[in-house]
């Protein structure tokens, strides 16, 4: 696909500060998934093939009150009670992410990472 980086166009993996520490990029996505599931199983395989590390997702598909159809493997962050129309969906395991209560409900999902 033209405009998505791969491994035979990605310019650069790392980002050298000023002060010589080296940085890794951060690969994000937004998504409105329109609660599908198959929508869901296709992003899973855009998350692997892409290696993107973080999704903002915008009416995810819910089984019940939960977000469905994410291995458990993810971290998935949501809020408020009922059925959640945002999330974001976290691949990689070294990154940190605290939930912003104050500002996050059922249609805003707001997250620091580190």
């Amino acid at each position: 696909m033209a405009g998505w980086p791969t491994k035979e166009n990605k310019i650069h993996d790392n980002l050298r500060n000023r002060l010589g520490n080296t940085t890794k990029w951060l690969k994000c996505l937004q998504i409105n998934l329109q609660h599908s599931r198959l929508a869901t199983d296709n992003l899973l395989k855009i998350i692997d093939e892409e290696d993107v590390d973080v999704v903002s997702i915008q009416e995810p598909y819910n089984i019940g009150s939960t977000i469905g159809g994410i291995p458990r493997t993810y971290t998935v962050i949501s809020a408020g009670e009922g059925k959640n129309r945002a999330a974001i969906v976290i691949k990689s395991k070294q990154l940190d992410a605290i939930l912003i209560t104050q500002i996050s409900d059922e249609d805003a999902t707001v997250v620091e990472l580190h």
